[in-house]
């Protein structure tokens, strides 16, 4: 056994028996649950380049039972912090994704598809997804979504709907995260694709105003595609105004896009499923990855 294996062993066991102890230690009556609700609004920043997932920690409890510990060792959260942390329910690898629902396209679809079938997703039980293959920020905002476009929007209730309209009969729904563009971008320009998808986010907040908006950005494609507007070009113009967009509105932006890129800017060739757009479930699997680790950034900015 090697002495990073012990080590790493140690610190696991010394994490879960802290854990179990100030649990012991801590007052019986716990007053988390009248906090205010907090405000998400971590946006990450886009690098220009390909980032390795290889990096990011692939268990979300461990990573948040480590801090922690870590924390009230340093001092950083007394007691009355630790208990509340620890009995709120979020060291988990899915309590944040709980009350999220996740909006988009075929690669949407896709991701949901790996959620059903990977028990360590981030998807809860409660966790639900509202998206369609072919679907797009400017379909769902026009006139005609549920006629001309009804065969691409989302189903809810067993009838395609405009997307605000689903999320206002959803019960328990307090985080959205949302991906559209390669649709978008096959006829548009970055320009107004962000005009479309930030029409879209009005909408639904128009009907769920306490929604947290979290916004993905739009991943790489295959090297040498170029279908209309859509190429590795506009997707990273597109996904810089939709940081700046999060920035200026306070949602959320999930820098994914860069860990499934290679250095050419280029969806590796190891996530595509059809050597074009659409990703496989390694590429899946990075996108469980990333979500798991902007949910630690989330939840330690503002807990303590």
């Amino acid at each position: 056994m090697s002495a990073s294996f012990k080590n790493k062993t140690s610190y696991t066991c010394s994490v879960i028996a802290f854990s179990v102890l100030m649990l012991f230690l801590a007052p019986s009556t716990v007053y988390a649950s009248e906090a205010p609700a907090p405000s998400f609004s971590t946006v990450q920043p886009l690098t220009g380049g390909a980032l390795c997932a290889g990096l990011l920690s692939s268990s979300l409890t461990d990573s948040l039972n480590r801090y922690l510990v870590d924390s009230y060792i340093a001092g950083a959260v007394d007691l009355e912090q630790y208990n509340s942390f620890l009995s709120g329910g979020i060291i988990s690898e899915n309590a944040f994704f709980a009350d999220a629902v996740f909006v988009g396209d075929s690669l949407t679809v896709g991701f949901e598809q790996y959620c059903k079938s990977n028990p360590d997703s981030i998807a809860a039980d409660t966790t639900q997804f509202l998206a369609r293959v072919s679907c797009s920020a400017r379909a769902a905002i026009s006139s005609d979504a549920l006629t001309k476009h009804a065969g691409i929007m989302p189903e809810y209730n067993g009838a395609p709907q405009y997307i605000e309209s689903a999320i206002s009969q959803m019960e328990n729904v307090g985080k959205m995260f949302i991906c559209f563009g390669m649709n978008d971008l096959t006829g548009s320009t970055p320009q107004q694709f962000l005009a479309d998808m930030q029409t879209l986010i009005s909408r639904i907040l128009s009907v769920r105003p306490e929604l947290s908006v979290y916004v993905i950005s739009i991943p790489c494609i295959v090297s040498g595609v170029n279908t209309g507007g859509l190429s590795n070009s506009s997707i990273a113009s597109a996904n810089i105004l939709l940081q700046e967009a999060c920035s200026a509105n306070g949602w959320g932006f999930v820098n994914l896009s860069e860990y499934l890129m290679g250095a050419d800017g280029a969806l590796l060739p190891e996530y595509s499923s059809d050597h074009y757009v659409h990703e496989n479930a390694s590429a899946y699997a990075v996108w469980n990855i990333v979500l798991k680790n902007y949910a630690f950034a989330e939840i330690t900015r503002l807990y303590p």
